[in-house]
């Protein structure tokens, strides 16, 4: 068990020391919201986290146990998930899971990210290596394939 956690938590490791400018924080020192979403992944629990440099508007990056990274604005809301096996489809907005069980049924999401400030805001990563853009509203935009 020490030996998986030590395999587990390595990686978060060597991504924050690639990092300059982010400092590790505890678990407890995440915006509500941000703590609030990573419950939605239990069982898996934060082995790593970290806030950049800006003082007054620090982003958040927090690695779990189950190979999860997730970044997060300064107030909480996340930016960017990432997990190689598949993200849950439980943290995809819900209009984005009912499209992609009916188009894409059993094809693992390994990245799904966010962007407030554009209308383009949503881009998820398939396993497939398809690429799909949504809008705000989660309605299908665009497709590509990732060479």
């Amino acid at each position: 068990m020490k030996k998986m956690f030590i395999m587990l938590a390595l990686p978060a490791v060597l991504a924050f020391s690639a990092q300059a400018g982010d400092k590790p924080i505890a678990a407890s020192e995440l915006p509500a919201e941000a703590t609030s979403f990573i419950k939605t992944f239990a069982p898996a629990t934060v082995t790593a986290a970290a806030a950049d440099d800006d003082f007054f508007r620090p982003d958040y990056k927090v690695y779990l146990s189950d190979g999860t990274a997730i970044e997060f604005r300064h107030n909480g809301q996340w930016e960017e998930v990432k997990n190689h096996n598949g993200i849950p489809s439980k943290v995809l907005p819900a209009a984005i899971a009912k499209y992609l069980e009916a188009n894409y049924k059993g094809i693992a999401v390994t990245n799904i990210s966010y962007d407030a400030d554009d209308l383009d805001s949503y881009e998820v990563k398939l396993a497939s290596r398809v690429e799909l853009k949504f809008d705000n509203n989660g309605n299908f935009l665009t497709l590509e394939y990732d060479d």
